[in-house]
């Protein structure tokens, strides 16, 4: 019985959300890697650095070891990296001086490293612990990476143990987030943004809209939606897009009036191009722009296509 009056409310919250505006996504590109008869047809790991470039991991057909990187702009690869790792990749971005940075979401106690650095050539340049349960990793344009982490990292003991923690390129720790600060706690980071060197969350519990630039964090209030996946943002304005159950595309844009967040007109509808729902899709959020991947193409929207849709 309570199962069908929950499968109840969620279909009338369905079919509510279907009567909103729709936002559709642009078609980007197309990810692939060169000899595509030699490699899986989808992408393990896909991720977009701090200049939009996308990033790939793709594993070889016959041989588990062997994995090529590839980076895209648009539908031309601008590179191509082939490795030799065991790692099950969950997470790429780009390093400085053509380094790319690979990240298993999780690892144990005594287990190998779960972050590698490789060169430009196909080098192995340095291993380092990120720690578990990590929910996203992004990389600045001097080459820190931000890690945010999920509710399962709670458990554990190190950066993890914080929900969102900073490291160098060399892969050691270089900003945790406080506890006893009077910030909300994060229990999941459900969401992460960087732009340049800043990082936004909008983080389970109490959901509001944290920044952090440099060592000093800052709490802008409660968000106007709870449970987000993703969020963008740039100066007063942001958008907080997919929640949960049958809110799952569901978009709030929101403007930062003085202390408080507060929602910028109507709700809308995230689609792909063709009016098709967007649906199981892996998103990366880069300042105002939301990046989604579905297979190998990548789609794209942004801030202003938010705001400006009906």
């Amino acid at each position: 019985m309570v199962d069908s009056e929950h499968d109840r409310r969620s279909l009338q919250r369905r079919l509510e959300v279907l009567r909103l505006p729709v936002v559709p996504l642009t078609l980007h590109g197309e990810l692939r890697p060169r000899h595509p008869q030699d490699w899986k047809y989808q992408p393990e790991a896909v991720g977009v650095g701090p200049d939009g470039t996308a990033f790939a991991v793709w594993p070889h057909r016959d041989d588990a070891h062997r994995k090529r990187v590839t980076s895209h702009a648009g539908t031309s690869i601008t590179a191509t990296i082939d490795i030799t790792t065991d790692l099950t990749t969950s997470f790429v971005q780009p390093l400085p001086d053509g380094h790319v940075l690979l990240v298993a979401a999780r690892t144990r106690p005594g287990a190998p490293p779960n972050a590698q650095v490789w060169t430009g050539d196909g080098r192995l340049a340095r291993t380092g612990h990120l720690g578990d349960a990590i929910e996203e990793v992004l990389t600045t344009p001097s080459g820190s990476v931000w890690v945010g982490y999920f509710d399962e990292a709670l458990g554990g003991s190190g950066p993890q143990g914080h929900g969102l923690a900073r490291f160098t390129q060399d892969l050691t720790p270089d900003w945790l987030y406080p506890f006893d600060a009077g910030l909300p706690v994060i229990c999941d980071c459900y969401t992460l943004n960087v732009v340049s060197e800043r990082a936004y969350c909008c983080a389970y519990t109490d959901f509001h809209l944290v920044s952090v630039e440099g060592n000093q964090a800052t709490d802008w209030g409660a968000a106007p939606y709870r449970s987000a996946h993703s969020l963008l943002v740039q100066d007063e304005a942001g958008a907080l897009i997919s929640g949960p159950g049958p809110e799952y595309d569901l978009v709030t844009p929101f403007r930062r009036s003085g202390d408080d967040l507060e929602a910028a007109g109507q709700q809308r509808r995230l689609v792909l191009p063709d009016g098709l729902e967007a649906r199981r899709l892996r998103s990366t959020c880069r300042g105002p722009d939301l990046h989604v991947f579905r297979n190998r193409l990548w789609y794209r929207t942004t801030l202003d296509d938010l705001f400006a849709s009906p």
